[in-house]
């Protein structure tokens, strides 16, 4: 069995680290504005006891140079800066 977690990725140019259950897969991204954070939602195995693993998350600002390395998760906008945040996984 499955359900849906949310995770917090902050907003900055660092390399993040969240750990993750294994076997996640990411759904969706959105910038709240009432926290003024963006979020990610998860697909996760249901068993709070599934192993976790270290992933790396990074967001780029528009016009930001992208490694090759990094997978797409999902843009995301303040509108009331406005700004676009777009939200990757960094592989290997």
């Amino acid at each position: 069995m499955r359900t849906i977690h949310k995770f917090e990725v902050a907003i900055s140019k660092e390399t993040q680290t969240i750990e993750l259950p294994e076997n996640s897969n990411i759904i969706h991204v959105e910038y709240l504005m009432p926290r003024r954070a963006i979020f990610m939602w998860a697909e996760v195995p249901a068993d709070l006891n599934a192993p976790k693993a270290p992933r790396q998350f990074r967001v780029f600002f528009t016009g930001d140079g992208i490694p090759n390395n990094a997978s797409y998760l999902g843009t995301t906008i303040d509108q009331y800066l406005p700004e676009a945040y777009h939200v990757y996984e960094l592989k290997g």
